[in-house]
């Protein structure tokens, strides 16, 4: 049996030990889950316990693109109870060496090494069972591992010289435990952008179980990037409360992020569930039908179809988180940047200003910000014909919001000309901000950017006449 293999079998259904907090945290269902028909509900948070566990106990499923920071190797010997020297390598970014006296909690997978022999009847032997402990901790310099049991407890390691070793999770708790220190009172437990803190910010901290982030280097329809997220963590977003973690280590930095992908394929996967299970199994059957006989049907529906329902989410979650690391998926302008000057930036004004792109109606004439549209009553984000019930601009979140105020020079998105570019070229995600990529040239979107960039220069220039 490949080791390969043997992880995708054992460890669906794994969970990584959680942290030492005496306050343990929770995730929360959204309030579609909670409009669904009790059973139901309870079915969507019994699969997204399968599938991610709860906040202190981690679970790792394969299906989804996340570096769980994961080491392996190949016993050497066993020693005493509950040790074995085995020397241990990463296996993915996230697991570095500078983590393995760290480690402490994640799962151990021993996989006997099995062979080529046949029974004496010369049929293949049986396989044998994966034997799954946890990590008390390693000691590089002796290359031995303590493990403990579920009890944590040490236990006699059931292992053999060449069988091999397995350490799962380790990069995702360690983004976890960085996540719970520096994120989790705006962005709450589970990403859903309800810390404690969030009721006293605006604009709100960003809701992650969407999957959707405004501001990314993809094409549109593409999920942010790796490198994405790893910028606005870094960097921040200049004018909102998010601030600046430049002083964390790349690393951390690195951890945060995975960990903040894996909260978002867990609300991606509740609203498929939510939406398949919404069409048959809302409460409100119970309007007109009675407990029993919905009871009745859902039990069917969840024995035959769930199952295909959850494995279908997790492909499509796959497929949708790849994508953005795929260079084709990423927003590079095909020709270099016009250089500014006065004629590309009158160029940029009058398309600025033209029925061809009408930023005016969003941005203002001006740029201030002040468009029609914040006035007027318009579509909502990513719902073409279905209009919002009051004036304004509302994003995906359900938030009014204004546009940016190109006279100020801030840029929540970065302000680096290629960034500019790219928020022209495939708009904002989640926003009214739409995409001009399909609609105009790249000396078009330079010239615009030129302009975008010159604007609180013309304001200060104004000004002072």
């Amino acid at each position: 049996m490949k080791f390969s293999d043997t992880i995708v079998c054992a460890v669906a259904l794994l969970s990584i030990a959680g942290c030492s907090s005496n306050s343990v945290p929770q995730f929360e269902t959204s309030q579609d889950t909670e409009k669904l028909f009790q059973p139901a509900r309870d079915a969507v948070e019994s699969e997204l316990h399968a599938a991610f566990g709860t906040p202190d106990q981690l679970v790792v499923w394969p299906e989804l693109p996340v570096d769980f920071g994961n080491f392996g190797g190949s016993i050497e010997k066993v020693t005493t109870q509950g040790t074995v020297v085995v020397p241990l390598s990463g296996q993915s970014p996230l697991a570095t060496a500078d983590r393995l006296p760290e480690l402490s909690g994640a799962a151990v997978l021993v996989a006997p090494s099995g062979g080529d022999e046949t029974a004496e009847d010369g049929q293949a032997p049986a396989e044998k069972a994966v034997a799954v402990y946890r990590v008390a901790h390693y000691e590089p310099e002796s290359k031995s591992l303590h493990v403990v049991g579920d009890d944590g407890q040490p236990t006699q390691i059931s292992a053999t010289e060449g069988d091999g070793i397995q350490i799962i999770g380790d990069g995702l708790q360690k983004g976890r435990n960085l996540y719970l220190r520096h994120c989790v009172h705006c962005h709450g437990v589970s990403g859903d952008g309800d810390g404690p803190t969030a009721p006293y910010l605006k604009p709100r901290p960003r809701d992650y179980r969407k999957g959707l982030f405004k501001f990314t280097s993809t094409k549109p329809g593409i999920r942010a990037s790796r490198d994405d997220l790893f910028r606005i963590v870094k960097l921040g977003v200049p004018g909102t409360y998010m601030p600046s973690f430049m002083l964390l280590p790349d690393d951390e930095v690195s951890a945060i992020v995975e960990y903040v992908r894996w909260l978002s394929m867990r609300g991606e996967l509740e609203s498929k569930l939510v939406v398949q299970l919404s069409l048959d199994f809302s409460s409100t059957r119970l309007e007109d039908e009675s407990f029993a006989d919905v009871s009745a049907e859902f039990d069917e529906f969840r024995g035959s179809d769930l199952p295909d329902i959850v494995s279908s989410a997790g492909e499509e979650l796959s497929v949708d988180w790849s994508a953005p690391e795929d260079p084709e998926n990423v927003v590079t302008p095909k020709e270099e940047r016009v250089a500014s000057s006065e004629e590309s930036i009158a160029r940029g004004r009058k398309l600025f200003l033209s029925e061809k792109t009408k930023c005016y109606s969003c941005h203002g004439e001006t740029g201030a910000g002040n468009g029609t549209a914040t006035e007027t009553i318009n579509d909502l984000p990513g719902q073409p014909g279905v209009k919002a019930e009051e004036p304004g601009l509302f994003d995906s979140w359900g938030q009014i919001i204004k546009p940016r105020n190109l006279q100020r020079g801030l840029f929540r998105g970065g302000r680096r000309p290629v960034d500019i570019y790219r928020r022209i070229h495939s708009g904002i995600k989640g926003t009214p901000m739409q995409a001009f990529g399909n609609n105009l040239s790249d000396q078009d979107i330079w010239d615009l950017v030129n302009f975008v960039l010159n604007v609180p220069f013309e304001k200060k220039t104004q000004a002072s006449h």
